[in-house]
């Protein structure tokens, strides 16, 4: 795959997967250098564990997030196959099989994917889903606020004038979190928040009219007229 260098790696803090011979590893790409690549929160599947193949377990991945087996592994770069984003095998609605994957080396830039992967899931349950308003004004702010590297946080906490409120922040991915992967960062969520926000659509509204980010939950059985707050 090349010689690796310690630059501003286009890859750096985005949930990618490795592939090395039949086993796969799923994780936070840290550095590539000295003929090494070290991930972070680290997952990993080979072929035919758990009846399945590794592109449906990267499939599921990409869909729900991993559960990581590793909170560091540092991988031979000569015994790496193939690099690339985890979003990559996102398997959009209607598509029998995931598109094809673009393998990222050193000396190639991040692929540009045109199509936004949303979290649509053509009928499988994700956590949450963005709309591709609210996808590309995370992008916009994760390069104006220099965040590059963080993931969108999406959170629930006690509060407000209906009782919960909710949460919306940059941050660095933490032990326990759902993670699950969109086009240049990673949605992150504690477990707890998730049971209130599964099946929540964020959108983003601009204009003078618009509220920045929205929450549509069907979950909630009242919301304020702020749009922050909710019971359920």
């Amino acid at each position: 795959m090349g010689t690796f260098h310690d630059t501003a790696d286009p890859l750096h803090g985005i949930t990618v997967v490795a592939e090395a011979g039949n086993t796969v590893y799923v994780g936070r790409c840290h550095a590539r250098e000295n003929g090494t690549i070290l991930l972070l929160d680290v997952d990993q599947h080979t072929d035919g564990d758990d009846g399945k193949t590794n592109q449906e377990y990267l499939e599921r991945a990409a869909r729900f997030g991993v559960w990581k087996k590793h909170e560091k592994l540092t991988l031979n770069a000569d015994d790496v196959t193939g690099l690339s984003p985890l979003s990559n095998h996102f398997r959009r609605p209607g598509q029998k099989t995931a598109p094809a994957v673009e393998t990222v080396t050193a000396a190639a830039p991040a692929p540009v994917v045109k199509e936004l992967a949303t979290l649509e899931t053509g009928g499988v349950e994700a956590p949450v889903q963005l709309t591709e308003a609210a996808a590309d004004e995370v992008r916009r702010l994760l390069v104006a606020e220099s965040r590059e590297g963080q993931g969108l946080r999406l959170a629930v906490s006690g509060g407000g004038c209906s009782g919960l409120v909710y949460k919306v922040e940059f941050d660095a991915q933490k032990e326990g979190d759902i993670v699950v992967a969109c086009e240049g960062f990673d949605v992150l969520m504690d477990r707890k928040s998730t049971i209130y926000l599964r099946g929540v659509t964020l959108d983003h509204q601009q204009g003078l009219s618009g509220r920045g980010f929205q929450f549509n939950n069907p979950n909630a059985s009242n919301t304020c007229g702020c749009g922050e707050s909710f019971s359920v």
